[in-house]
């Protein structure tokens, strides 16, 4: 078992489809005022246009009719721009030119004869009446940002859950992989009905989920079958090799069928485990005696010296409620897997009701740290030889006592093991005399 995965830090899709239905919406509604009020001021422009020809025009005629100025019109003004009397081209022709930013200045001017009689005015296109109807904007927009950010985050919030309880639900099906029986969570049911992306991904999900708990029954049981096969012709295999004399080459054949009729054993075991009917029969022991009858074990199997395995008690032995029988072979596979890809000495160490099993070795691979053990996968490829399925039976056999196993390195190096099993003390029970 690794440790948590450290994750970067990362923006909820619930925030960022809000945050940008917002930005969407405030630059529309931006825009959308921008344009209005430019709008407004123009044609304010235009009607103070129209109105200063009509004066004009009006000018023009009384100046006509009566050889009289109105409307503070004046002849051949020097102060009118150039490019409007140029604009002037022929008698009766009028021309308006407005300029200035702020406050305007309107000219108007006609030539009457061979003179030009013009009028000048100035105005405010942005009045109260203008910076009201901004006020207005504002409000109404910043109304639409915040019904229109709600609803975004509505809607996003619903995709968001149902991503999120596929997500939950693939990892599921990723995090319980080795039990088939038990059957894959449906993530169709799990994100709810819909005819959308996110339904379309939980069909493909359930369809993936379907598939590998389809291979992964058939590996199983090919495990099974191939096991349980070769068990009797192995077994012929081993009664012949023992009638055998002790010559070098008998020797080889014998230790080989040997390690055949073990690995034949291991596979069956790894069989059983995968069933998922193995069940632990549960009783209080000591657990120094059984950790002590583990190593002794593994020493005596391996014809070790005993130095180069440790065992150490930390405080008052206690009792556990536990499988002794899975515990040593827990246990012994460990100190085993230890000596083969380690380096002595190995350390065994009972501290409560924790057991750490730890070596001096390169220790465990980062595949192995990251994905745990994995069946005919070496703790060490190319040191050692081995199956890889040493720690696939123990972490197997610790999960059917719930203590599941801890895999990782020491700080000065070597691989380090953890196994914490349940405290088999009653309430207000003390440690073992």
């Amino acid at each position: 078992m690794t440790g948590p995965v450290r994750r970067r830090p990362r923006t909820g899709l619930r925030l960022r489809i809000a945050a940008t239905i917002a930005g969407l919406v405030v630059v529309t509604v931006a825009a959308l005022g921008v344009g209005v009020h430019l709008l407004v001021v123009e044609n304010r422009v235009r009607e103070a246009r129209v109105a200063a020809d009509e004066r004009l025009q009006a000018a023009l005629e009384i100046r006509a009719a009566t050889g009289l100025l109105s409307f503070d019109a004046r002849l051949d003004d020097p102060g009118v721009p150039a490019e409007l009397t140029a604009a002037l081209a022929r008698d009766g022709a009028r021309a308006t030119l407005v300029n200035g930013r702020g406050t305007r200045t309107i000219w108007a001017a006609g030539r009457s004869g061979d003179r030009v009689l013009s009028t000048v005015a100035t105005f405010r296109p942005v009045d109260a009446g203008v910076r009201d109807l901004d006020r207005a904007l504002v409000l109404a927009g910043l109304a639409a940002v915040l019904l229109a950010t709600l609803a975004g985050g509505l809607s996003a919030n619903r995709l968001s859950r149902r991503l999120r309880l596929a997500a939950r639900t693939a990892r599921g099906v990723a995090d319980t992989p080795d039990d088939p029986a038990a059957g894959t969570p449906a993530l169709r049911a799990a994100v709810g009905p819909g005819e959308d992306e996110v339904g379309d991904l939980a069909d493909a999900v359930d369809a993936m989920a379907a598939r590998l708990a389809q291979r992964l029954r058939a590996e199983q049981r090919f495990t099974a079958d191939v096991a349980h096969d070769l068990r009797t012709p192995v077994t012929g295999l081993l009664t012949a090799a023992a009638l055998l004399d002790d010559s070098r080459p008998a020797v080889l054949v014998r230790d080989r069928a040997e390690a055949l009729a073990v690995l034949v054993e291991e596979l069956l075991e790894v069989a059983r485990l995968d069933s998922g009917v193995e069940t632990a029969e549960l009783e209080h022991v000591r657990l120094p005696d059984v950790v002590a009858r583990a190593v002794r074990r593994s020493t005596d199997e391996a014809d070790q010296a005993p130095d180069e395995v440790t065992l150490q008690v930390v405080g008052e032995p206690v009792v556990v409620l536990t499988d002794p029988r899975r515990l040593q072979r827990v246990l012994s596979n460990l100190v085993r897997n230890a000596r083969q890809h380690g380096a002595p000495p190995v350390e065994v160490t009972v501290d409560g009701s924790r057991v750490v099993v730890r070596d001096h070795g390169p220790g465990f691979d980062a595949p192995l740290l990251g994905s745990g053990p994995q069946r005919f996968r070496s703790t060490a490829p190319g040191r050692g030889g081995g199956h890889g399925l040493g720690l696939v039976i123990a972490a197997g056999q610790a999960a059917v006592l719930g203590a599941p196993l801890q895999l990782g390195n020491a700080e000065d190096g070597g691989a380090r093991v953890v196994l914490d099993l349940p405290d088999g003390r009653e309430p207000g029970q003390g440690r073992a005399d």
